[in-house]
Formats: C-alpha cells, structure tokens, sequence
C-alpha cells in the first residue's frame, strides 16, 4: 500500500473514533439531555477534533517523513475526510443517542 493511501485511511479511521468520542463526551457531560444544540458543544467538540488531528500529526510525522517528497503533504493528506467523518459521526450518533434517552 502506497504511503499517502495508509495516510489517508489513518485518518479516515481518526475521524471517525474522534467523532464517536465527542457523542460520548457529550452523552457523559449531560448535554444531549436538552433540546436544542449550542455552539458551545459544537465549539468544545471542534476543539476536541482540531486538537487531536495536531497530536496524531507529529505522532505520525516521524513515520512518513521520508515518504513523502514535499513535507505539507503529511498535514493535508486526508485533512478534509478527516473533519467530513467527524462531523458525520458525531451528528449521527448524537441522534441516535438523544433518540435513545428520549429528547427527541
């Protein structure tokens, strides 16, 4: 497998665990038990994504730096499926989660 294809599915798959975690952070901190959706939750959650998307960027820079000949390709290889599956996931289980107890 080509080093930007396991790059990029790296972070498909981050995507997609940092998305579950935000709905569980906001099942854990009470949040999903009101109606509407605040840009708070939506901030804190934002936060929580582009701060763990930093991380794993210098945790995987040392092992795809030789890979790549341009150095920005490691920060925007799979940037934008990244964010798309963490928007998704968290929409989609914080719905089902709030059809779960009961909200909605």
């Amino acid at each position: 497998m080509k080093p930007s294809t396991s790059l990029y599915w790296i972070r498909a798959v981050l995507g997609v665990t940092i998305g579950a975690l935000d709905a569980l952070y906001d099942y854990a901190a009470g949040t999903l038990s009101q109606k509407s959706f605040s840009i708070n939750d939506f901030l804190t959650g934002a936060a929580f994504a582009l701060l763990f998307f930093i991380i794993t960027y210098y945790v995987l820079k040392p092992l795809y730096i030789d890979k790549f000949q341009k150095k920005s390709k490691i920060l925007s290889t799979g940037i934008g499926t990244y964010f798309i599956l963490w928007v998704v996931t968290w929409v989609l289980l914080d719905s089902v989660i709030r059809v779960y107890i009961g909200v909605v």
